[in-house]
């Protein structure tokens, strides 16, 4: 059965409802404004709220304090962790469009970027990360998943995970082998699995599966809150502020190349030695496109070119060559 994602939204109702009876007309009139449309706490500022309801701003932060909150900041963080589960791309769109800065896309992307870099460098301790690595290392198979906006980090990071080490599946799509897999190998399977908002209910699926057969779940997502943080053994919260409904992940990848290079080094003869043999490989079947191969198949332009002035007579009297060299080779 799958976790039931709306846990916060209805957390949030059942609190407005419980304090409801005893509350003053002005907070009465601020709870008959969330509980019509709560989708308006995203895209409204405090103030806004506090006009739509014909109330003052103190006036909506004592309402804030009587539904158990400390304070504005922190029921804030909470609507925030609401909104990743709730916000349609559409509704990310809107809500971008009422920023009131002058920033160009791109100087505004560019900023945002930082300031998650800042949040990830700051929430993420290096202890962490060791322990996923050597979790990671350890393992006899590891299972990458993520779907939807996910799978981009998934497949990211299973990629270079095949580099470094052996026995990594890779699922994007919830294929049905992988199921198969998961029942054949549970105990001995490590399960990696990216979620981040909105969550696709297949990562939520996979996981209950996993479980079942006792595999070691590592979830990566970014708040406590979200739906597979409480079913996973280890997690990762990386947090993740957008200016738009398009996901920013620049930070995230930047944490999953020092993941990478932390798993790398837990052995590293053994990762210089699989490296050599997959370079071995590649340069064997001519994968990528180099200068050497290049001339190897068409012929050395620069020396076609230094005949053709010496044929022209620019350099004087073409001299073939000799001895060993004579193949041109």
């Amino acid at each position: 059965m799958l976790m039931k994602t709306n846990s916060a939204k209805k957390e949030l109702f059942d609190r407005i409802i419980n304090i409801y009876p005893g509350l003053s007309p002005k907070k009465k009139r601020i709870a008959d404004f969330i509980l019509n449309d709560y989708k308006k706490l995203f895209m409204m500022k405090a103030k806004e709220i506090a006009g739509e309801c014909r109330v003052s701003e103190p006036t909506f932060t004592r309402f804030v304090l009587d539904l158990g909150f400390s304070g504005y900041e922190e029921f804030e963080v909470y609507v925030k962790g609401l909104l990743h589960i709730e916000l349609t791309s559409v509704e990310r769109m809107l809500k971008s469009t009422k920023r009131t800065d002058n920033l160009t896309p791109l100087k505004a992307y560019y900023q945002n970027t930082l300031r998650n870099l800042e949040n990830m460098v700051d929430s993420v301790s290096e202890p962490e990360i060791k322990s996923l690595a050597r979790k990671i290392y350890q393992s006899a198979s590891v299972l990458v998943a993520g779907y939807r906006a996910s799978s981009v980090l998934a497949s990211y990071f299973g990629f270079l995970l095949k580099k470094i080490r052996p026995r990594v599946l890779l699922d994007t799509q919830l294929s049905w082998d992988i199921f198969d897999h998961i029942a054949l190998h549970g105990p001995s399977l490590l399960l990696v699995v990216f979620a981040f908002p909105r969550y696709a209910n297949q990562a939520i699926e996979l996981i209950e599966f996993a479980k079942k057969y006792r595999a070691f779940v590592i979830g990566i997502s970014d708040t406590p809150r979200s739906p597979i943080i409480s079913l996973s053994d280890q997690y990762l919260v990386i947090d993740v502020e957008g200016v738009s409904f398009v996901d920013p992940f620049a930070h995230v990848v930047t944490l999953l190349g020092a993941l990478i290079h932390e798993i790398a080094f837990v052995d590293q003869a053994v990762t210089l030695n699989r490296l050599r043999k997959i370079e071995d490989g590649i340069r064997n079947r001519q994968v990528f496109y180099s200068v050497d191969s290049g001339l190897q198949k068409n012929g050395n332009p620069l020396e076609a070119k230094y005949y053709a002035l010496i044929d022209s007579g620019g350099w004087g009297e073409r001299k073939e060559p000799e001895g060993e060299d004579a193949s041109g080779l």
